[in-house]
Protein backbone atom coordinates (compact mmCIF):
# COMPACT_ATOMS: atom_id res chain seq x y z
CA UNK A 1 0.00 0.00 0.00
CA UNK A 2 1.11 3.40 -0.72
CA UNK A 3 1.78 5.96 2.11
CA UNK A 4 1.37 9.63 2.69
CA UNK A 5 2.88 11.27 5.83
CA UNK A 6 1.14 14.12 7.23
CA UNK A 7 4.08 16.49 8.79
CA UNK A 8 3.17 18.90 11.50
CA UNK A 9 3.95 20.61 14.57
CA UNK A 10 3.36 17.42 17.28
CA UNK A 11 3.16 19.42 20.32
CA UNK A 12 0.94 17.44 22.69
CA UNK A 13 0.26 20.84 24.76
CA UNK A 14 -0.59 23.13 21.99
CA UNK A 15 -4.40 22.82 21.27
CA UNK A 16 -4.22 24.62 17.57
CA UNK A 17 -1.43 22.01 16.81
CA UNK A 18 -3.20 18.99 18.28
CA UNK A 19 -6.23 19.47 15.90
CA UNK A 20 -5.14 21.24 12.79
CA UNK A 21 -3.29 18.31 10.88
CA UNK A 22 -5.68 17.66 7.87
CA UNK A 23 -5.55 14.25 7.91
CA UNK A 24 -7.26 14.07 11.03
CA UNK A 25 -10.43 15.02 8.76
CA UNK A 26 -9.80 13.42 4.94
CA UNK A 27 -9.36 9.65 3.95
CA UNK A 28 -7.26 9.04 1.45
CA UNK A 29 -8.22 5.25 -0.13
CA UNK A 30 -5.46 3.31 -1.11
CA UNK A 31 -2.99 5.20 1.15
CA UNK A 32 -1.82 4.40 4.74
CA UNK A 33 -1.24 8.00 6.88
CA UNK A 34 0.69 8.26 9.48
CA UNK A 35 1.58 11.58 11.26
CA UNK A 36 5.07 13.28 12.36
CA UNK A 37 6.74 16.04 13.72
CA UNK A 38 8.05 18.18 11.36
CA UNK A 39 11.01 19.16 13.46
CA UNK A 40 12.47 15.78 13.62
CA UNK A 41 12.29 14.55 9.89
CA UNK A 42 14.79 11.63 8.70
CA UNK A 43 15.72 11.06 5.10
CA UNK A 44 14.65 7.50 5.62
CA UNK A 45 11.64 8.20 6.74
CA UNK A 46 10.52 10.33 3.70
CA UNK A 47 11.72 7.69 1.33
CA UNK A 48 9.07 6.87 -1.48
CA UNK A 49 5.95 8.55 0.72
CA UNK A 50 3.94 11.39 -0.26
CA UNK A 51 4.14 14.32 1.74
CA UNK A 52 1.40 16.51 3.07
CA UNK A 53 2.76 19.57 4.96
CA UNK A 54 0.22 21.10 7.24
CA UNK A 55 -1.39 22.36 9.66
CA UNK A 56 -0.53 25.25 11.59
CA UNK A 57 2.02 28.60 11.29
CA UNK A 58 5.20 26.29 10.01
CA UNK A 59 5.74 29.65 7.49
CA UNK A 60 8.92 30.22 9.88
CA UNK A 61 11.97 31.09 10.19
CA UNK A 62 12.81 27.83 12.57
CA UNK A 63 10.43 25.73 10.26
CA UNK A 64 12.84 26.75 7.23
CA UNK A 65 15.75 24.10 7.38
CA UNK A 66 12.74 21.10 7.98
CA UNK A 67 11.19 22.58 4.55
CA UNK A 68 14.87 22.53 2.81
CA UNK A 69 15.22 18.80 4.27
CA UNK A 70 11.81 17.27 2.43
CA UNK A 71 12.31 19.30 -0.63
CA UNK A 72 15.86 17.81 -0.77
CA UNK A 73 14.38 14.20 -0.17
CA UNK A 74 11.23 14.32 -2.47
CA UNK A 75 12.11 12.28 -5.10
CA UNK A 76 9.19 10.66 -7.57
CA UNK A 77 6.47 11.65 -5.01
CA UNK A 78 4.00 14.47 -4.32
CA UNK A 79 4.36 17.32 -1.93
CA UNK A 80 1.72 19.28 -0.64
CA UNK A 81 1.40 21.93 1.48
CA UNK A 82 -2.21 22.46 3.07
CA UNK A 83 -3.44 25.16 5.39
CA UNK A 84 0.17 26.25 6.85
CA UNK A 85 0.74 30.15 7.61
CA UNK A 86 3.66 32.90 8.08
CA UNK A 87 4.32 34.18 11.62
CA UNK A 88 6.63 37.12 11.57
CA UNK A 89 7.48 38.15 15.08
CA UNK A 90 8.89 41.69 16.49
CA UNK A 91 8.50 44.67 14.45
CA UNK A 92 6.62 44.02 11.42
CA UNK A 93 4.43 46.45 9.11
CA UNK A 94 0.77 45.66 7.15
CA UNK A 95 3.63 45.81 4.01
CA UNK A 96 5.66 42.96 5.07
CA UNK A 97 2.51 41.03 5.76
CA UNK A 98 1.36 41.74 2.33
CA UNK A 99 4.32 41.44 0.72
CA UNK A 100 5.91 38.16 2.32
CA UNK A 101 8.06 35.96 0.28
CA UNK A 102 6.19 32.59 0.60
CA UNK A 103 8.43 31.21 -1.80
CA UNK A 104 11.21 30.32 0.29
CA UNK A 105 9.43 27.79 1.71
CA UNK A 106 7.29 26.52 -1.42
CA UNK A 107 9.76 25.89 -4.24
CA UNK A 108 9.58 22.60 -5.33
CA UNK A 109 6.25 21.63 -3.97
CA UNK A 110 3.77 20.25 -6.18
CA UNK A 111 0.70 21.77 -4.97
CA UNK A 112 0.33 24.65 -2.37
CA UNK A 113 -2.21 25.67 0.63
CA UNK A 114 -1.77 28.52 2.39
CA UNK A 115 -4.46 29.73 5.60
CA UNK A 116 -3.32 33.50 4.74
CA UNK A 117 -5.86 35.43 2.61
CA UNK A 118 -2.67 37.37 1.21
CA UNK A 119 -1.88 33.71 -0.64
CA UNK A 120 -4.93 34.51 -2.65
CA UNK A 121 -4.43 31.96 -5.57
CA UNK A 122 -4.42 28.85 -3.38
CA UNK A 123 -6.35 30.13 0.20
CA UNK A 124 -6.81 27.54 2.35
CA UNK A 125 -7.73 27.80 5.91
CA UNK A 126 -6.78 26.06 8.66
CA UNK A 127 -8.44 22.16 8.03
CA UNK A 128 -9.48 21.99 12.26
CA UNK A 129 -12.46 23.78 11.24
CA UNK A 130 -13.79 20.21 10.18
CA UNK A 131 -13.87 18.89 13.52
CA UNK A 132 -17.60 17.90 14.52
CA UNK A 133 -17.67 19.95 17.48
CA UNK A 134 -18.29 22.87 14.93
CA UNK A 135 -21.55 21.52 14.60
CA UNK A 136 -22.92 22.05 18.11
CA UNK A 137 -25.08 24.76 18.80
CA UNK A 138 -24.30 26.87 21.90
CA UNK A 139 -25.61 29.75 24.11
CA UNK A 140 -24.49 32.60 24.67
CA UNK A 141 -24.28 33.15 28.70
CA UNK A 142 -21.60 35.87 29.05
CA UNK A 143 -21.09 39.79 27.06
CA UNK A 144 -16.95 38.65 27.24
CA UNK A 145 -14.83 35.70 27.81
CA UNK A 146 -11.04 35.98 27.64
CA UNK A 147 -9.18 33.26 26.34
CA UNK A 148 -4.89 33.94 26.19
CA UNK A 149 -2.35 32.04 24.84
CA UNK A 150 -0.47 30.59 27.35
CA UNK A 151 2.70 32.47 26.60
CA UNK A 152 0.86 35.78 25.59
CA UNK A 153 -1.81 36.41 28.67
CA UNK A 154 -3.98 39.25 28.35
CA UNK A 155 -4.99 40.07 31.75
CA UNK A 156 -8.57 41.65 31.99
CA UNK A 157 -10.30 41.14 35.24
CA UNK A 158 -14.04 40.44 35.52
CA UNK A 159 -14.49 38.17 32.96
CA UNK A 160 -14.36 34.29 32.38
CA UNK A 161 -10.93 33.16 32.05
CA UNK A 162 -9.53 30.08 30.19
CA UNK A 163 -5.88 29.82 28.61
CA UNK A 164 -5.41 27.20 25.32
CA UNK A 165 -3.20 24.93 27.75
CA UNK A 166 -6.18 22.90 28.04
CA UNK A 167 -6.30 20.11 25.53
CA UNK A 168 -10.17 19.44 25.70
CA UNK A 169 -11.03 21.13 22.42
CA UNK A 170 -14.78 20.69 22.83
CA UNK A 171 -14.41 22.16 26.41
CA UNK A 172 -12.42 25.05 24.63
CA UNK A 173 -15.34 25.32 22.15
CA UNK A 174 -17.93 25.65 24.86
CA UNK A 175 -15.82 28.40 26.75
CA UNK A 176 -15.68 30.18 23.36
CA UNK A 177 -19.37 29.61 22.55
CA UNK A 178 -20.53 30.97 25.45
CA UNK A 179 -18.92 34.34 25.04
CA UNK A 180 -20.76 36.84 23.06
CA UNK A 181 -17.46 38.77 22.09
CA UNK A 182 -13.97 36.51 22.65
CA UNK A 183 -10.99 38.91 23.98
CA UNK A 184 -7.99 36.33 23.03
CA UNK A 185 -4.26 36.46 22.14
CA UNK A 186 -4.49 32.79 20.73
CA UNK A 187 -4.77 32.61 17.03
CA UNK A 188 -7.24 29.56 17.04
CA UNK A 189 -9.10 31.42 19.50
CA UNK A 190 -9.97 34.12 17.63
CA UNK A 191 -10.27 31.21 14.41
CA UNK A 192 -12.57 28.82 16.31
CA UNK A 193 -14.48 31.85 17.91
CA UNK A 194 -15.38 33.38 14.18
CA UNK A 195 -16.36 29.23 13.22
CA UNK A 196 -18.75 29.61 15.97
CA UNK A 197 -20.32 33.14 15.18
CA UNK A 198 -18.77 35.06 17.98
CA UNK A 199 -17.05 38.82 17.77
CA UNK A 200 -13.92 38.60 17.98
CA UNK A 201 -11.30 40.99 19.93
CA UNK A 202 -7.74 39.80 19.07
CA UNK A 203 -4.32 41.19 20.93
CA UNK A 204 -1.44 39.75 18.11
CA UNK A 205 1.72 38.89 19.09
CA UNK A 206 2.49 37.60 15.69
CA UNK A 207 1.89 38.76 12.31
CA UNK A 208 -0.10 35.75 11.69
CA UNK A 209 -3.51 37.48 13.23
CA UNK A 210 -3.54 39.77 10.27
CA UNK A 211 -4.14 37.55 7.60
CA UNK A 212 -7.62 35.55 8.56
CA UNK A 213 -10.20 35.96 5.48
CA UNK A 214 -12.89 36.95 8.30
CA UNK A 215 -10.97 39.15 9.58
CA UNK A 216 -11.15 39.85 13.99
CA UNK A 217 -11.00 43.10 15.55
CA UNK A 218 -7.79 44.24 16.47
CA UNK A 219 -6.09 45.64 19.22
CA UNK A 220 -2.77 47.06 18.72
CA UNK A 221 -0.45 45.75 20.95
CA UNK A 222 2.38 47.99 21.40
CA UNK A 223 4.34 45.46 23.12
CA UNK A 224 4.42 42.14 24.44
CA UNK A 225 6.92 42.23 28.19
CA UNK A 226 8.27 39.46 30.04
CA UNK A 227 7.07 39.85 33.71
CA UNK A 228 10.02 40.60 35.98
CA UNK A 229 10.17 39.47 40.16
CA UNK A 230 12.94 41.50 42.04
CA UNK A 231 14.36 40.34 45.55
CA UNK A 232 15.51 43.42 47.07
CA UNK A 233 16.56 44.26 50.70
CA UNK A 234 16.43 47.82 52.17
CA UNK A 235 15.63 49.05 48.85
CA UNK A 236 18.53 47.37 46.90
CA UNK A 237 17.92 45.31 44.44
CA UNK A 238 20.04 41.69 44.57
CA UNK A 239 18.51 40.07 42.02
CA UNK A 240 15.92 40.17 39.34
CA UNK A 241 13.65 36.74 37.75
CA UNK A 242 12.22 36.94 34.29
CA UNK A 243 9.15 34.44 33.65
CA UNK A 244 10.31 32.33 30.60
CA UNK A 245 8.14 32.26 28.01
CA UNK A 246 6.12 34.11 29.71
CA UNK A 247 4.77 37.51 28.16
CA UNK A 248 2.16 40.29 29.30
CA UNK A 249 0.68 43.52 27.67
CA UNK A 250 -1.05 46.72 28.47
CA UNK A 251 -5.01 46.33 27.21
CA UNK A 252 -5.66 50.12 28.55
CA UNK A 253 -9.14 51.33 26.70
CA UNK A 254 -9.94 47.93 25.07
CA UNK A 255 -13.07 48.28 25.13
CA UNK A 256 -12.28 51.59 22.36
CA UNK A 257 -11.43 48.88 19.56
CA UNK A 258 -14.82 46.77 20.23
CA UNK A 259 -16.26 48.30 17.18
CA UNK A 260 -13.87 46.39 15.02
CA UNK A 261 -15.47 43.29 15.78
CA UNK A 262 -17.84 41.74 13.79
CA UNK A 263 -19.94 38.34 13.58
CA UNK A 264 -19.45 36.34 10.45
CA UNK A 265 -22.04 33.36 10.27
CA UNK A 266 -21.05 32.22 7.11
CA UNK A 267 -17.42 31.77 8.17
CA UNK A 268 -17.83 28.20 9.30
CA UNK A 269 -19.33 26.41 5.58
CA UNK A 270 -17.47 28.84 4.02
CA UNK A 271 -13.80 27.50 5.04
CA UNK A 272 -15.01 24.04 5.20
CA UNK A 273 -15.75 24.27 1.47
CA UNK A 274 -12.71 25.72 0.82
CA UNK A 275 -11.18 22.51 2.55
CA UNK A 276 -13.43 20.26 0.26
CA UNK A 277 -12.19 21.47 -2.67
CA UNK A 278 -8.59 21.55 -1.91
CA UNK A 279 -9.15 18.04 -0.74
CA UNK A 280 -10.19 17.54 -4.37
CA UNK A 281 -7.30 18.52 -5.65
CA UNK A 282 -5.10 16.64 -3.77
CA UNK A 283 -6.80 13.21 -5.08
CA UNK A 284 -6.60 14.71 -8.52
CA UNK A 285 -2.40 14.60 -8.79
CA UNK A 286 -2.03 11.69 -6.11
CA UNK A 287 -1.49 8.93 -8.26
CA UNK A 288 -4.27 6.48 -8.00
CA UNK A 289 -6.04 8.79 -5.08
CA UNK A 290 -9.67 8.75 -6.74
Amino acid sequence: MKSIINYHVNDPTNIGDLFSAPTLYFDFPGYSVERADIRTIKEEDIKGKHIIVGGGGLIFSRFLDNFSKLIEAKQQTKLIAWGIGQQIYGSYKLDDIHSFDYSQYTKGFDLVGIRDINYRDNWVPCASCMHTAFDKKRNIKHEFVVFSHKKFQIKIDGFPTMTNDNQDIEEILDFLGSGETILTSSYHGAYWGTLLGRKVLSFPFSSKFYTFKHLPGIFPVQKWIQPRINFSIFKKTLFELQYKNKFSCKVNDWQNFLQNCKSYPESLDENRERNHWYYSRILDILPEGK
